[in-house]
């Protein structure tokens, strides 16, 4: 059955990516690594072409999930913030994309929240 109207959104999602980082100032946290979650929306231009099963024509999620992971392991960040906005480079170059959200958070710091963080929303003026 086909679809009758206009396609005005469309969006990738990530749903808690988690590993380990170098993160924080305190002198604990500097000790070792810390697990990272990570909420990811990456709004997609509607008027891209319509990939019709050709992999080749899509943003391949498994490239941005080794991007983003390499980026954030790359070295030790003091902020959760400072990681977020580099976290961003990943997608400087995707002509495609319009809008990110990027949720960083860190699940172990208080006993009672289930995790305490920093979220970016950034649009690329292509």
């Amino acid at each position: 059955m086909a679809c009758i109207g206009n396609l005005v959104g469309h969006r990738i999602k990530f749903k808690q990516l988690s590993f380990p980082v170098s993160l924080g100032i305190l002198p604990h946290e500097r000790e070792g690594p810390q697990q990272l979650l990570i909420d990811l929306e990456i709004e997609l231009n509607p008027h891209m072409p319509d990939p019709d099963e050709d992999v080749e024509k899509i943003l391949n999620y498994d490239d941005i999930r080794t991007r983003i992971i390499e980026l954030a392991q790359a070295r030790h960040y003091n902020l959760l913030e400072s990681l977020a906005r580099e976290l961003l480079g990943v997608f400087a170059d995707e002509a495609d994309v319009l809008h990110v959200r990027l949720s960083v958070q860190k699940p172990d710091v208080y006993a009672d929240a289930v995790a305490v963080g920093y979220e970016i929303d950034y649009a690329w003026e292509r």
